[in-house]
């Protein structure tokens, strides 16, 4: 997302999520210089994906062994995985593959507000990911904006709510939060879900995708498809 004082903030979730890390593992933050803020529509995904790979060209020149993009929707993992040969991972896709892990019936919710706009970009990201399409049961709305998402009190009575409802009603194995700008409540959601008796379990993207990213370098893993690209005409023309 761009770099302003109220994404900075929606981001103050990432040393919690930087505690699942091995302790010799080196993360480096970066921002987009110019963009939306949040990724909220299909259109603002599209219209910051190309600055999303030019930054991340950028942090494979400088080293960088694996490159995470800090958002669910996974805005433009395919396109930089087909410019970096290093792993690429966004938010959605790690969830899903723990997800799968633990269950079968999983619940997403995301920010906002009741928003055809949201509904249909993740409508878009579980097309992308046909696997697990028949597992998504459930689906809500936190009834807070991206930017908003720093109003824990708020947040965590309504993720909670959530979840109960996700596990009692619909028999859902697992609650997917579907936003890393939750990252910051993930642990206090599941002290919560534990004293009303709730066995739910959370899946908190953030986290799940560094660890993942992590994981696919520690082994020599890659997801990076530049390989496949066999295309003379492929000067940038700026």
């Amino acid at each position: 997302m761009a770099d302003t004082p109220a994404t900075r903030k929606a981001n103050d979730g990432i040393p919690h999520a930087l505690r699942v890390l091995d302790p010799g593992t080196e993360v480096s933050v970066g921002f987009l210089r110019r963009g939306f803020e949040t990724l909220n529509t299909i259109t603002r995904v599209g219209y910051n994906s190309p600055e999303i790979a030019e930054e991340a060209m950028l942090a494979e020149a400088e080293g960088a062994d694996g490159i995470f993009i800090n958002c669910f929707a996974d805005p433009a993992v395919d396109m930089v995985r087909e410019l970096v040969r290093v792993p690429v991972f966004g938010g959605f896709r790690p969830s899903m593959m723990a997800a799968l892990g633990c269950g079968r019936h999983f619940s997403v919710i995301i920010p906002g507000r009741e928003d055809p706009a949201g509904t249909l970009l993740l409508a878009k990201v579980i097309e992308n990911n046909p696997e697990c399409r028949d597992s998504i049961v459930c689906q809500d709305f936190t009834n807070l904006d991206v930017l908003e998402l720093h109003d824990q009190e708020a947040l965590l009575g309504r993720l909670a709510d959530f979840a109960e409802q996700s596990d009692r009603v619909h028999g859902c194995d697992c609650l997917i939060l579907g936003c890393t700008a939750m990252a910051y409540i993930a642990d206090g959601l599941r002290a919560e879900l534990a004293r009303r008796g709730c066995g739910i379990k959370v899946v908190e993207p953030l986290s799940t995708g560094l660890k993942m990213l992590e994981t696919f370098v520690t082994l020599q893993l890659n997801n990076s498809t530049a390989h496949l690209v066999h295309n003379e005409m492929n000067r940038r023309i700026r």
